[in-house]
């Protein structure tokens, strides 16, 4: 994550940091004097209005964060948050237990570091299917839900099927190749129809479904992930 930071900003930063160290927690108002007294020993010439209006732009860019003793520059300091932060950004979309599953944390630690993550806006979260998808904040993919489906286990077969089966299939019969419940693969095949993954053809009074040809050498999200 990159953001620009003005001279005048990196400054007050910097005694914001100093702060932090011998205080709690960063505090608006009580921040003022301290900044004002440092800045007394620079030849910086920043008046109280103007160090007020960079410490709002401070904390709206989230290099700051009031009540937080953090700086922008301490978050990934932590071994346990960058772990996170760093399973995130390799992985758009995760969810809150795969990372507890995947990265052998407990609960709580986990849910500590998401907010940071987010307080701090290195990370974004998406719900979907009552889900939280978490994805670095500078994750552009016009479409994360569609990066979430396509890369759970069971998309993953349906697709690799259909490609690999090219003729064709009713839902009948892949339900019965992939050990799959009916009412699972219908549920599949509606979203990945609806995503334009796939699509359905009637033929002989059957439905049979394909894989879109757009796909069939096309590598989805979650191919390209792989190493």
């Amino acid at each position: 994550m990159q953001l620009e930071v003005s001279e005048q900003e990196k400054l007050i930063l910097k005694v914001v940091e100093e702060y932090l160290n011998k205080n709690r927690y960063f505090d608006m108002n009580e921040i003022l004097p301290f900044i004002m007294s440092r800045l007394k020993m620079t030849s910086s010439n920043l008046n109280m209005r103007r160090i007020e209006e960079i410490l709002k732009i401070l904390v709206k860019k989230r290099l700051i964060v009031e009540g937080s003793k953090l700086s922008i520059n301490d978050i990934l300091s932590n071994q346990k948050r960058k772990e996170i932060y760093d399973y995130i950004v390799q992985n758009p979309g995760v969810y809150f237990y795969k990372l507890i599953k995947e990265l052998k944390l407990s609960n709580h630690v986990v849910t500590w570091h998401l907010n940071m993550l987010l307080k701090f806006n290195f990370i974004k979260k998406e719900k979907f299917e009552n889900r939280d998808l978490y994805f670095d904040s500078s994750y552009d993919e016009s479409n994360p839900r569609f990066r979430y489906f396509t890369s759970k286990e069971k998309s993953k077969k349906i697709i690799t099927y259909l490609r690999n089966n090219d003729y064709g299939i009713t839902k009948t019969q892949l339900s019965k190749e992939l050990k799959m419940h009916s009412t699972t693969i219908s549920k599949y095949l509606k979203v990945l129809a609806q995503f334009g993954i796939i699509f359905k053809k009637k033929m002989s009074k059957r439905l049979i479904y394909f894989l879109n040809e757009d796909f069939m050498e096309s590598p989805l999200p979650f191919e390209n992930n792989k190493k």
